[in-house]
């Protein structure tokens, strides 16, 4: 007796017996593919060497004086602010760039599941590296204040910390939400760096967009968080309309394509 090929859309999880993976095992699977492949890990010692750089300049600049924690932890999450996002993008893009769709969605078909997986993964391997970085920093302030003799009170700024996690956090979504838009890592890196300075190129021609600043510019709304938390409600609701703009709208997308897109 002949079976019917089944129709079912990609979407329709209901139609399959395959209960798939447990999300705690595609979020360890997620944070792996962050580092066992070649791109990754090329990513991470790119940002590894130039942290190492950017602090022996600092190092060498502040040898005399001293310098406040603060101004170590901006100069160890600079690199990390770069490059993160394009890890990011290449954990969204993981499945159509190495042609293992077929087998990540055939061992989970539930692929909104997946999605949530990639955009958890890179939310805890971003607040991973704030900590690498305040760690740096520490260590480095400490380096300065014994050749110094500066004081050797930290005198962390916790809202400043959270600031910058929460800083680094939007970026890295952002990369991820990209990277489902578009599904090449080529075109998400080319749009994530180049389309954030043709807009404000274009705000800059169009008065009308250039009124409406931090509200449509996601790097304007963030500024005030390198200071802390303590943002006025304007400068919160800048972020949230920033921040749909530039992260939901491409996530939206992204999710639509991954439920949509035919895998062969």
């Amino acid at each position: 007796m002949s079976t019917a090929p089944s129709t079912a859309a990609p979407w329709d999880h209901g139609a399959t017996e395959n209960r798939g993976l447990s999300f705690l095992t595609l979020l360890r699977v997620e944070l792996r593919k962050q580092v066992d492949t070649r791109g990754g890990r090329g990513l991470l010692i790119a940002i590894g060497v130039l942290t190492a750089l950017a602090l022996g300049l600092f190092v060498w600049v502040s040898r005399n004086d001293g310098a406040p924690l603060s101004a170590a932890l901006a100069v160890t999450t600079t690199p990390q602010g770069l490059l993160l996002p394009v890890l990011g993008i290449i954990t969204a893009c993981n499945e159509w760039s190495q042609r293992t769709a077929l087998i990540t969605f055939t061992q989970e078909p539930r692929r909104l599941r997946v999605v949530l997986a990639k955009l958890l993964s890179a939310a805890v391997l971003g607040t991973v590296a704030v900590a690498l970085a305040w760690v740096l920093a520490l260590v480095t302030f400490l380096i300065l204040a014994a050749m110094t003799g500066q004081s050797l009170n930290p005198d962390p700024d916790w809202g400043q910390l959270a600031g910058v996690w929460l800083t680094q956090l939007i970026a890295v979504l952002q990369g991820v939400a990209f990277g489902l838009a578009l599904l090449s890592v080529p075109l998400a890196v080319v749009a994530f760096f180049v389309l954030p300075v043709l807009f404000t190129t274009t705000a800059l021609l169009v008065p009308a967009l250039g009124d409406l600043g931090a509200w449509v510019d996601v790097n304007a709304a963030l500024n005030p968080l390198a200071e802390g938390l303590d943002l006025t409600g304007t400068q919160w609701a800048q972020v949230g309309t920033s921040g749909l703009l530039w992260i939901g709208i491409p996530l939206l997308i992204g999710i639509w394509r991954v439920l949509t897109r035919e895998v062969k």
